[in-house]
């Protein structure tokens, strides 16, 4: 049987490629060195290393062991570390990228810095992020989807056993760059023809796809020439700042424009609508600081300011 030891002096001998090294690194001798892989080596019944004069090689038996090797004491690392994420616990969210995200989870941790809690913070795509809470990467998700897209989104949740907490519903609005003069018809109402977008990365439950939206007129968003993709919520502001290109979003959720900047524009309609939620397991409770700090987000959310 192989144990841990010879592991762990294998793997220091193939790092080093040398015996002697091996042996200053694990505080013992060169001799209790050789012992060891000696006495792997006859378990396994192959020669791991070539020796030479002036050090030591894997074999090509030994190089395929050594990847083998690796991935076991990596794994040893992850459940050694069990211990002191029982002592210290660990909030995991993901989230699409938002800016009102960041600044909520921002003043969550000022109020409890002083807790004994680590955070792990991953922006991604609704995707992503579904598959990071079936996976068990993070506690929860919050994404936003377009309400039509509501029924394929919850069957799509429901064969992966997870669920979608609407916590809150937005207007679709349109945000015209500093530097854009809003193309209009009489009566003053905007029109997608012509118009260039600044918008999200492309994602099928996200507000991102925007082609079901119409204007005033009926008229598609897809009349409409996206020019710049990104997921970056501070490339999407400068970019506004400075042009004339015009972002489909959302409302805010606290209510007020965090584009303050730019006047936003109401694009009305039932269906032209925006739902934020939280994304998570069925039939399963979540941890302590999970249910914090949802409970944070919704007394937020129902205040309407970004307190």
């Amino acid at each position: 049987m192989i144990d841990i030891k010879q592991l762990k002096y294998f793997e220091e001998c193939a790092r080093t490629e040398s015996f002697s090294k091996a042996a200053e690194a694990l505080y013992t001798t060169q001799s209790s060195v050789s012992k060891v892989i000696k006495s792997m080596e006859d378990s396994l019944g192959i020669r791991l290393f070539e020796r030479y004069t002036r050090g030591i090689r894997l074999t090509r038996e030994g190089e395929h062991v050594y990847q083998y090797a690796k991935t076991v004491l990596e794994n040893l690392e992850k459940i050694e570390s069990f211990q002191e994420q029982k002592e210290t616990e660990v909030l995991s969210v993901s989230c699409n990228p938002s800016s009102w995200f960041a600044d909520m989870f921002v003043k969550f941790y000022q109020m409890h810095q002083k807790e004994d809690i680590h955070y792990q913070i991953y922006s991604a795509s609704c995707r992503e992020i579904v598959d990071r809470v079936r996976e068990r990467m993070d506690a929860m998700g919050f994404v936003y989807i377009m309400k039509n897209q509501l029924a394929a989104f919850q069957y799509f949740l429901g064969r992966n056993y997870l669920e979608f907490e609407i916590l809150k519903t937005t207007d679709i609005m349109l945000y015209p760059g500093a530097g854009h003069s809003c193309r209009r018809e009489e009566g003053g109402r905007e029109v997608f023809d012509g118009m260039k977008l600044i918008q999200r990365f492309p994602d099928e439950f996200s507000p991102d796809n925007y082609w079901d939206i119409l204007d005033q007129d009926q008229k598609s968003a897809a009349d409409a020439e996206t020019v710049i993709t990104t997921n970056s919520d501070y490339i999407m502001e400068r970019i506004l700042q400075v042009s004339d290109l015009v972002n489909i979003s959302g409302g805010y959720l606290s209510g007020k424009p965090w584009r303050k900047y730019t006047k936003d524009v109401l694009l009305p309609g039932n269906e032209n609508q925006v739902l934020f939620g939280c994304v998570k397991r069925q039939n399963e409770e979540l941890s302590n600081w999970a249910e914090v700090f949802l409970a944070f987000l919704k007394e937020r959310l129902q205040d309407g300011e970004n307190k």
